[in-house]
């Protein structure tokens, strides 16, 4: 083999291999330690483009994965945090990665997983305990299975909490 030939074939393999490391994404997690009400930091890197997402409780990082929808690949963010007096919320995101529109939100749901609200009840201090399990499937769009439970539960040693009203339903929503 010509040495010329060699040289031309070395010089467009690591133009192709750099080429490809351009276009593959790299996360680094920043935590932020001893941080009570301090988001953690999800910096996203692909090629020349950078930028961070915030969010998570106790200076944790978002959980995040590459999902593909309709053939695109897209981030998905999502993650808990709650409220004193017993409130638990679900924040779930899909961003672009596209370089036209890097990391923005594409969309963007917000549930409340559990609530708990304290009443007095006919003279009896009783709770009422909002509970919400959703299950989220990705398909050609993104699925949300939800079940809600609404409780009512007196504060009496040995009494039990009675289901007031169940539901489950699916919210279905299309990507690109």
């Amino acid at each position: 083999m010509n040495i010329k030939h060699l040289i031309t074939i070395l010089t467009l393999g690591v133009s192709f291999a750099n080429a490809q490391q351009e276009y593959e994404i790299s996360f680094q997690e920043i935590e932020s330690k001893y941080c009570r009400n301090c988001y953690g930091s999800l910096v996203v890197e692909k090629g020349s483009l950078s930028d961070t997402i915030f969010g998570g409780q106790w200076g944790n990082v978002v959980n995040y994965k590459l999902i593909k929808i309709k053939e695109k690949e897209y981030l998905n963010t999502y993650y808990n945090y709650g409220f004193p007096m017993g409130q638990t919320v679900m924040v779930y995101k899909i961003h672009s990665i596209e370089e036209h529109n890097f990391l923005e939100p594409i969309f963007e749901k917000t549930f409340e997983l559990y609530r708990e609200t304290h009443r007095n009840y006919n003279d009896v201090p009783t709770n009422f305990i909002f509970d919400r399990t959703v299950d989220v499937k990705i398909k050609n769009g993104i699925e949300f299975d939800t079940k809600l439970q609404v409780s009512y539960c007196p504060e009496i040693e040995g009494e039990q909490c009675d289901i007031l009203f169940e539901e489950t339903y699916i919210d279905f929503y299309n990507i690109n």
